[in-house]
């Protein structure tokens, strides 16, 4: 049997968090609209092992599905603020640690 890459078995404690909070999140979203695991996975084009897997937050599913899921509870516009350049301040802190004073011309 192959060997699960080291990221999906090794994840450090925050990540594997917040993955766990995202699946719940997303388990809570389904529960709250009435719909079954079955119900989900075929609007998202999934199995229902794997709807399972991302509601339980697994490293595994891809991020399309995951994606698919936030469309289908209208959060997919969401996504893309994640890393934003406009909220990424250590990025922004680089690029201005980075930038030095023009000298004064002479004239």
């Amino acid at each position: 049997m192959p060997r699960a890459p080291k990221m999906t078995s090794d994840l450090p404690a925050p990540i594997a968090q917040a993955l766990s909070a995202l699946g719940a999140n997303l388990r809570l979203a389904r529960e709250r609209r009435g719909m079954t695991i079955r119900e989900l996975a075929a609007q998202i084009n999934a199995s229902a092992p794997t709807v399972i897997k991302l509601e339980r937050g697994d490293p595994s599913v891809s991020m399309a599905i995951y994606a698919a899921a936030l469309h289908l509870y209208e959060r997919l516009q969401w996504l893309p603020d994640l890393v934003d350049p406009q909220f990424d301040r250590e990025a922004l802190r680089i690029e201005l640690a980075g930038i030095r004073p023009r000298s004064a011309r002479r004239r």
